[in-house]
Order: C-alpha cells, then structure tokens, then sequence
C-alpha cells in the first residue's frame, strides 16, 4: 500500500450522495433510544439496558448524566462481561459506520473509581474524534479533524481476537482543505502472521460493550473510553465525511 499526496476530488456522485445521507428520514432520538432499550432488554436483561441507556444519554444529552456516574455505569457495564454479538466485528467495520469518541477516562480516574465508587470521572473529548474500521482490508484509520479546514489521522492494520482488537500504526495523513498527504510512519507488518509474544505487545482495546450505535472499551494503558455511532450531520460538519467517505 503506497502513500501520495493527492487532492481530494469532491465528484457530483459524491455530493449526491451526501445530500441525500443528510436529507434521508430519521427517527427522533427518543424513539431510537426506546428501540435501543428494548432491543437490549430482549437481549441481555434489564441491568444491562439501564447502564448502556445512562452512557447513550451521556453522549446524546451532556449534563444529564453526570461524569462520575457514566464512569461508574461504564465500569459496571464491563465487569457484567457482556458477551458481545457474533457479529459485531462486522457491526462496527460495517461500510460507511464511522465511530465518533465521546468521553475518555483516565487510568488513575478508572483506578479511583474501582477503589471507590463516584471517586473519578470521564471527560468529553475536546476535538472532533472519529475512527473507522475496514473488515474487508483488515485496517483502522483513526484522527482528529477541524471541519473541512484539517485533519490528521493514523491507519494501520488491525487484528481481532474475541473482544479484542489489536492494530498498529504505520501512517500518517496529514489534510489542509482539499489537501492530503500520507506519511509513511515504519514498514507495514502482517498482524496475523505476529507470533503471540509479537502482538502481545501491540497497542489495542479490549471492548466490554458493543452494539450498532455504542462501542464502550478499555486500552492497553488501563484508560476506558465511549464511541458512538457517528450520524450524517455531524460527520460532514467535522470533515469526517469528506476523508473517510
């Protein structure tokens, strides 16, 4: 896989084709809240719905669920150990899902809160967040971005074991405007051919909840962190769309 610097070319197809992604028909977000909910419920039981409606509502309504208790519902969530959906690699690296991040927590806040309940909390993530998967290259490419002003994002190649997706990072875009510029980081390496002492040292999240619209997870370095599903607006508001498409 080569990197170059090339101009983005916005097409009339593509154009089309975002105006019709913003203009399609949604439900409200109460009523998707309520089929989430009830979907779970079916699924996994009531406990398991009232902490995942606590962090949805946390990402969804800022203020209404406080730091400290979204870090403890998230701590909750992953002790229940989960077990996530067969498909859900294929959930989250679906074509065209994208994964904004809403809130991180910090090893020493997580550390706290395990030792006493309510004593760390979680932080919304200043900057517009967002990653995506690719099942069908086997790769992640996750950054930052300023509207359509900027971004900088890494992508590698990842490697899912049960709940567990490790990756690497072997590149660099760096986007002014129109503008994108690959970086080439190191050598890109075949993650499934690493033998076990090899990927055990890859950076990587071990995730203790996912479904279509919420991946909550824990990195290599004790931290956790909340993504959800990124909706249309949002995504051509930040430049999400205009990179990943």
């Amino acid at each position: 896989m080569q990197c170059s610097l090339h101009c983005a070319q916005h097409t009339s197809s593509r154009q089309a084709s975002l105006g019709r992604r913003l203009r399609s028909p949604q439900c409200s977000i109460r009523r998707r809240l309520a089929l989430q909910s009830a979907k779970i419920v079916q699924e996994t039981g009531p406990e398991v719905e009232e902490l995942v409606s606590a962090i949805r509502r946390a990402c969804i309504f800022p203020g209404t669920i406080t730091a400290k208790r979204t870090l403890d519902a998230m701590l909750k969530l992953e002790k229940m150990r989960v077990k996530p959906s067969p498909a859900w690699a294929d959930i989250i690296s679906a074509p065209g899902v994208h994964w904004r991040l809403m809130f991180t927590a910090a090893a020493k806040d997580v550390v706290a809160a395990q030792k006493k309940p309510g004593a760390g909390s979680v932080t919304s993530f200043p900057l517009a967040a967002c990653q995506k998967f690719d099942g069908r290259e086997g790769s992640f490419e996750n950054g930052v971005f300023l509207g359509n002003l900027a971004h900088l994002t890494f992508k590698g190649p990842m490697a899912l074991d049960g709940r567990r997706l490790s990756f690497d990072v072997d590149k660099m875009y760096i986007g002014l405007g129109p503008w994108r510029a690959c970086v080439p980081l190191k050598a890109e390496r075949d993650l499934a051919a690493l033998d076990a002492k090899e990927r055990g040292k890859l950076p990587f999240f071990l995730y203790a909840y996912v479904d279509d619209g919420l991946i909550v997870g824990r990195g290599r370095s004790g931290g956790l962190a909340v993504w959800m599903r990124a909706d249309s607006e949002w995504a051509a508001r930040a430049g999400v769309l205009q990179v990943y498409g």
